[in-house]
């Protein structure tokens, strides 16, 4: 399923001064309110053996894409997620979507039977990208969700955000992370046809939009 095109622009800050971030979204014009419980947010990132996905993020490549599988909450054996190919054009994207209920032991399983998972569980669409996709990274963080008063404009702000790599071994790490810098990612998300909304909340952040992507800066840290 393809989602129609929205906005999602982002800011970083450091993760220290969340409390101040979160004042910046209640005292905001707009109205922002809590619209979901915290929760903890996991992705499986995939790329090809020429790391295609990778050198279109560094090349600053206007139309992008990320292959990625997601689940949320603390467990290791997620019975529920689903599979995205997330599609970046500009400032805009949208993802198409395939709900994946086989459940995954990252804890005992090895990642080619992972991937035949995958390959036999998927939709066909999504089931033939695990014949030239690997996996190359784990994250997770905890996300925070919020919405303006009109429903118009969300903002979600991740943290405590985790990376694994998974390059360097046959069996998913999730045991031995890699360190990150200690920050929060805001992002504003809303409708193409909100772009004056999205203006509008932006004006009142103290800090300005800047490309920041959690596939690319995660591998950054695992290489540097």
């Amino acid at each position: 399923m393809k989602a129609s095109l929205r906005y999602e622009l982002k800011m970083v800050f450091n993760a220290l001064r969340l409390a101040e971030v979160r004042s910046w979204v209640f005292s905001h014009s707009f109205a922002f309110k809590e619209v979901y419980p915290l929760r903890y947010v996991n992705n499986i990132y995939f790329d090809t053996q020429e790391w295609e996905m990778l050198d279109t993020h560094i090349n600053g490549v206007n139309e992008r894409a990320k292959v990625r599988y997601r689940w949320y909450g603390k467990t290791r054996t997620p019975a529920q997620g689903q599979i995205e190919i997330k599609v970046k054009q500009g400032q805009l994207g949208y993802k198409k979507l395939s709900d994946f209920s086989e459940t995954l032991f990252l804890n005992k399983s090895n990642w080619l039977e992972i991937t035949r998972q995958f390959q036999d569980k998927s939709e066909e669409e999504f089931s033939k990208l695990f014949n030239v996709f690997s996996p190359v990274m784990i994250n997770q963080y905890k996300r925070e969700y919020y919405a303006s008063a009109d429903k118009r404009v969300r903002i979600t702000l991740d943290y405590d955000m985790r990376v694994f790599d998974q390059t360097l071994s046959s069996k998913p790490n999730v045991k031995y992370e890699q360190p990150l810098q200690n920050n929060v990612v805001i992002e504003v998300k809303a409708e193409q046809e909100y772009h004056q909304r999205v203006a509008d909340t932006l004006a009142q952040f103290p800090i300005y939009c800047q490309q920041h992507s959690k596939y690319l800066n995660g591998l950054e840290h695992l290489w540097a």
